[in-house]
């Protein structure tokens, strides 16, 4: 990933002759460079956005294989290059690696520092790695949660079940029907040991009744919040989106070794 995908001299200096956009508008026809190849994928940097069931992501890495099946240098481009462009360099790294997200992550982290794909895109590319990296849409067709009250589509979410694989350590018991909710790998924001609460990813468990309101379990356990509209981390001062906070003291950690309910 580069800055100015449009700075002709950028291009000539790192030999690019493809440039691929992610983002909601192509570059414009008059900053195009000649000799070069553009190719545009319309992408909302939003939860929201699907990757996977409409085959965006699936699309972006053939365009790179193709490019470096050519011997040919390929620029990644988004408007902050930070989340979009971000994740189909995740993902294309994670199938040619045969890694993990985390591990792919860091490798673009290593040349690009702010590179932080939003909350939604992270949650598919841990979809996409369970699921063996596989493209066929179908997988992931109902990767979507319905929030009673909410009928802007841009304001649905994906959703998950727990993360729980050999590699998961640490996981999360609801402490009043002691079953399984969620892992150490669907906690998508940093919180410090000092906080009460853990920020997770969307759950195929969350009893949702509004846009905003009191977040229960399945089993009708009051365990925290959630905010479609997302809210500011008082941390970090970070916006996430949406904001599904759990109680600490409404849950139990446990090590993966201890027996969990079915």
């Amino acid at each position: 990933m580069i800055e100015g995908p449009t700075r002709k001299h950028q291009l000539q200096k790192y030999n690019i002759s493809r440039v691929l956009t992610v983002a909601t508008e192509p570059i414009a026809k008059d900053k195009k460079i000649d000799n070069v190849d553009y190719k545009f994928i319309h992408v909302f940097d939003m939860p929201s956005q699907s990757i996977l069931r409409n085959g965006i992501l699936k699309e972006a890495i053939k365009y790179i294989d193709e490019a470096v099946g050519n011997d040919e240098t390929v620029v990644v481009h988004c408007l902050a290059a930070i989340s979009r462009s971000v994740t189909i360099c995740v993902g294309y790294q994670m199938l040619k690696n045969n890694c993990t997200v985390e591990e792919a992550l860091r490798m673009v982290q290593s040349v690009r520092e702010a590179a932080a794909p939003n909350i939604g895109f992270m949650s598919q590319l841990r979809i996409w790695e369970r699921c063996g990296m596989d493209f066929s849409e179908e997988n992931y067709e109902n990767l979507k949660c319905h929030i009673p009250g909410v009928y802007d589509v841009s304001q649905k979410t994906l959703w998950r079940f727990p993360v729980i694989d050999d590699r998961t350590k640490i996981r999360f018991k609801c402490r009043s029907c002691r079953k399984l909710i969620f892992s150490a790998d669907n906690i998508m924001h940093s919180i410090h040991d000092s906080c009460k609460k853990y920020l997770i990813e969307p759950m195929a468990w969350l009893e949702v009744k509004n846009a905003a309101c009191s977040l229960s379990h399945s089993c009708g356990a009051k365990l925290g919040h959630f905010d479609a509209q997302g809210s500011k981390c008082t941390g970090c001062a970070k916006f996430v989106r949406p904001w599904i906070i759990i109680d600490k003291s409404k849950v139990d950690k446990i090590k993966a070794e201890e027996p969990t309910a079915a």
